[in-house]
């Protein structure tokens, strides 16, 4: 789904899908087909009967794009994107980690949180160099390899979450916190966003800086539904 579209369909259900193990919404009875014409079909039942319930809450006539669909975007990202080259994507989530919000210090952090963030990396590992300054920053090349052997296990459900949260908080570190449970969603944007939060504290509230934050947070809390309902069906 690349452009606007209007609802005409009346049904939605969730069916087997072509391969096997996978689920997918049939509109009317028909799949739902990405750009580059495959089904949108996932090996979760719950995600896909999230699928078919945005598919199904769109008003009759109504014209919908991509991006009010954010379960169904993720899940033709994954697919079309992600599953055929997952290298990739690993090699676009690196510098991510490199030059992590998180390691650069600014006033309005929480300085609890951000203990808590580094206490959870430092027993994963991960021990990235920090500044108070605003150059880049140059890590330590055991804090990449150790960053690129987190992601190396990593499946397309995971790598496909983490395409959304990392860019929306300009941090791997983050995102990771939040998928192994030590940090909620809230917390994560609350440090991702710290210094914007700090500058309308000092300099009065923005409208648009307001608007523009709570979008990258809903965007990161999407991102963590499509993990959790994908993680959903697998054993154990």
């Amino acid at each position: 789904m690349t452009a606007a579209l209007k609802r005409i369909w009346k049904n939605v259900t969730v069916e087997p899908g072509e391969e096997e193990g996978t689920w997918g919404p049939l509109l009317d009875g028909r799949p739902v087909r990405l750009p580059s014409r495959k089904r949108l079909q996932v090996r979760s039942r719950p995600l896909a009967e999230a699928l078919a319930e945005e598919w199904g809450g769109v008003p009759m006539g109504k014209e919908v794009r991509p991006d009010d669909l954010p379960l169904t975007r993720i899940s033709g990202n994954m697919i079309d994107r992600i599953t055929p080259e997952p290298e990739a994507t690993r090699e676009r989530l690196l510098p991510f980690g490199c030059d992590d919000t998180v390691c650069y210090r600014n006033e309005g952090q929480d300085r609890a949180l951000l203990d808590r963030v580094l206490g959870w990396a430092e027993k994963n590992g991960l021990h990235p160099a920090a500044t108070e300054g605003l150059m880049p920053l140059e890590q330590p090349e055991a804090y990449m390899q150790a960053l690129a052997a987190r992601l190396a296990p990593m499946g397309a459900e995971e790598l496909a979450a983490l395409g959304v949260m990392a860019p929306a908080m300009g941090s791997l570190l983050l995102p990771l916190a939040v998928m192994d449970g030590a940090l909620t969603v809230e917390e994560a944007a609350r440090l991702a966003s710290a210094e914007e939060l700090h500058q309308m504290q000092e300099n009065g509230h923005d409208e648009d800086l307001a608007a523009q934050l709570a979008r990258r947070e809903e965007d990161v809390r999407e991102a963590k539904r499509f993990l959790d309902l994908a993680r959903s069906a697998r054993p154990g």
